[in-house]
């Protein structure tokens, strides 16, 4: 009995089909049937119960996972103890990146490769939501706002500072903003989350307000484009309109509010189906991320 039959199992119940686990390991969907088909021969029982619309577990299936999960998980661990070094670790690591904060995560990740150069990334643009980790197979992927009911691991990363954001030329040539309220007569700009929903509703420590856009779009590149453009007001994170920030392209508008600040997360399956390089990435991050927000203020 294969290791890597066992975690092709995991995996499997994971992503709950065959051809989830089959795009997550770039493997052909009959190869990952076989390799269960030979399983549950070695078992000699019926772990799935199949139809053409669904897959679940049989009693002995969930028994035999929830088993295997601690079997692999302690295999790892006495492997890497014994036999990994820097250079030895290798696999590939499938990220989910959103495209407003790739150029803020570059360098963590090149210095990653840097410390582990036979490791593969592949990089997926996400819309930072949960759906993409499953269609895509994705190892780990980036989510802020608020969490989805999910079999997927969240680990807290940073908190997102928003901000009241508009263009100087938009402030000198629009009425001027000096409480919440004041925004009801200007044109506003809202992003739309994975989820659906419109954040139109924009919190703050001392009050909040709720907003009518004139423009929705789920992209936060093409509102900051807009916010520079004198397009609006927006309400973004801070971080990822630090350079425009800096240039002057953009404002703070009623910088003396602070608001309620989103957490951002990363996002997982079980460890126990993830290869050794996509472990050591998370716990890198997770260390990574923080510090290089902590020194960018």
């Amino acid at each position: 009995m294969k290791t890597e039959d066992l975690k092709l199992f995991l995996r499997v119940v994971e992503l709950g089909s065959f051809t989830a686990a089959a795009n997550a390991l770039d493997l052909p969907r009959a190869n990952v049937s076989r390799r269960i088909n030979d399983l549950e021969k070695e078992l000699n029982t019926q772990l799935f119960h199949r139809t053409t619309r669904s897959l679940s577990l049989t009693h002995n299936g969930d028994s035999y996972f929830s088993k295997v999960q601690k079997v692999v998980e302690l295999l790892d661990d006495a492997n890497q103890a014994v036999t990994y070094s820097s250079r030895e670790v290798s696999g590939k690591v499938k990220l989910g990146l959103p495209a407003e904060i790739y150029e803020y995560v570059q360098p963590a990740l090149f210095d990653f490769h840097d410390k582990y150069p036979n490791v593969e990334l592949d990089l997926r643009m996400v819309s930072n939501g949960f759906q993409e980790v499953y269609q895509y197979g994705l190892d780990i992927s980036f989510h802020g706002g608020e969490l989805e009911d999910s079999d997927l691991i969240a680990k807290p990363l940073i908190q997102l500072n928003h901000s009241l954001l508009a263009s100087p030329d938009y402030i000198k040539n629009n009425e001027s903003i000096h409480a919440l309220t004041d925004l009801h007569h200007h044109k506003v700009m809202c992003y739309r989350w994975p989820s659906g929903n419109v954040d139109n509703l924009w919190h703050f420590e001392c009050e909040q307000i709720s907003v009518s856009p004139w423009l929705v779009c789920n992209s936060i590149g093409f509102i900051r484009k807009a916010l520079v453009m004198g397009r609006g007001v927006g309400f973004l994170p801070e971080l990822v309109v630090k350079e425009e920030l800096l240039q002057g392209k953009l404002v703070k508008v009623l910088p003396e509010l602070a608001a309620v600040p989103y957490q951002s997360y990363l996002l997982h399956p079980k460890p126990q189906t993830l290869n050794y390089a996509s472990r050591l990435l998370i716990d890198y991050l997770l260390q990574r991320i923080p510090q290089d927000n902590q020194l960018s203020h």
